[in-house]
């Protein structure tokens, strides 16, 4: 496990993630970096401007500078209205980014985002996870997807498979997935049809290498694993 480094954002200078080279092994897969997003996720600073960065994928900014005119409140709440892509009722959160996901409200009120609850407010929800992976909605959580508009976030994107899972329950249960964000993806742009959105992705990353066990070059030359890492942190072997 060697020392840690800084990888920034090409496109949001304040943001960076902190990754350890090595050899590690997740639920599935192994990797060759540890891509740590404690701070990003759970410091409240850094958690603000992770969702300033996704809300910027789903509102279409409105340009009202250099108009000499002045402005009325009308006029802003005009601006406001049109800056809305499309509704957001519901922000699902995984991989531990609660916090982000309530900033990510707090961005889309801000901006005129529309939803379609007589509350005019989004819910964030924490889902259930059983033993296969497959999401479980309770009753008490049902009317939150029913119907509404949702937003899936994540830490990552590594193969899709527990996204892909996550979209057929949301549909089952009558959710629309209006779209999903990730901090870091590793080359999965799209799963069923719908766009995934990431702050870095595998250009940030260029050497980033996810592999099956039994494929990985690592175990081949007989590295020594160095910890098991999953979504919220790592242990050393």
């Amino acid at each position: 496990m060697k020392e840690p480094m800084k990888v920034y954002s090409k496109e949001y200078p304040k943001l960076y993630l902190n990754v350890t080279p090595g050899h590690f092994a997740s639920d599935r897969f192994h990797i060759n970096y540890y891509i740590d997003m404690t701070s990003l996720k759970m410091r409240q600073i850094n958690a603000k401007e992770v969702a300033k960065a996704m809300s910027k994928r789903y509102v279409r900014k409105v340009d009202i500078s250099g108009n000499n005119r002045l402005i009325d409140e009308m006029a802003k709440q005009m601006a406001a209205q049109s800056a809305s892509v499309s509704p957001v009722d519901t922000i699902i959160c995984m991989d531990g980014c609660e916090v982000i996901g309530a900033y990510l409200a707090e961005e889309f009120a801000n901006a005129g985002v529309n939803t379609t609850t007589q509350h005019h407010s989004c819910y964030v929800i924490t889902p259930e996870f059983d033993r296969s992976g497959q999401m479980i909605v309770r009753e008490n959580i049902a009317p939150m997807i029913k119907g509404r508009h949702v937003l899936v976030i994540l830490a990552t994107a590594m193969s899709g498979r527990t996204i892909s899972k996550s979209i057929r329950c949301i549909t089952s249960y009558g959710g629309i997935v209006e779209g999903i964000s990730v901090i870091f993806s590793n080359n999965v742009n799209e799963i069923d049809g719908h766009r995934v959105y990431s702050i870095f992705d595998h250009d940030d990353l260029p050497d980033f290498k996810l592999s099956l066990p039994e494929e990985c070059e690592d175990c081949q030359n007989n590295v020594p694993l160095d910890a098991i890492v999953n979504s919220y942190g790592y242990e050393k072997l």
